[in-house]
């Protein structure tokens, strides 16, 4: 395992414990679920990426999807924009290009919050 796997497992094990203490293990909140327990199992898919050199748009799809967890309510959520910023740099670049993997979390920010907004 490498220096990038541990960081993205210690990234991923933490949101899920801070997803664990903010909900309560509980999935009954709508919101929560798919900010926290999304952005939780975002992690781990980034993780999982970094850890099985899988495909990077994967990663950058779970970083996206963070970022989107971290500006949907209406006060900005910090802490999920820290954990996207985290992973960044340890995830693999889409062709090996940074401004590619940038474009593939804009893409996933703005689709999943035009989609989710439509429903909630």
């Amino acid at each position: 395992m490498t220096l990038r796997g541990v960081t993205a497992s210690f990234d991923a094990i933490a949101m899920v414990a801070l997803a664990m203490a903010i909900t309560g293990g509980s999935f009954d909140d709508q919101r929560a679920t798919i900010q926290i327990w999304g952005s939780a199992a975002a992690a781990v898919a980034t993780a999982l990426v970094v850890l099985t050199d899988g495909p990077a748009s994967v990663a950058w799809v779970g970083i996206g999807y963070i970022l989107f967890a971290a500006t949907w309510t209406a006060s900005p959520v910090v802490l999920l924009g820290l954990l996207a910023l985290a992973l960044m740099p340890i995830v693999p670049r889409p062709r090996g290009s940074l401004t590619g993997g940038l474009v593939v979390a804009a893409l996933t920010l703005v689709v999943t919050r035009l989609a989710l907004t439509r429903l909630f």
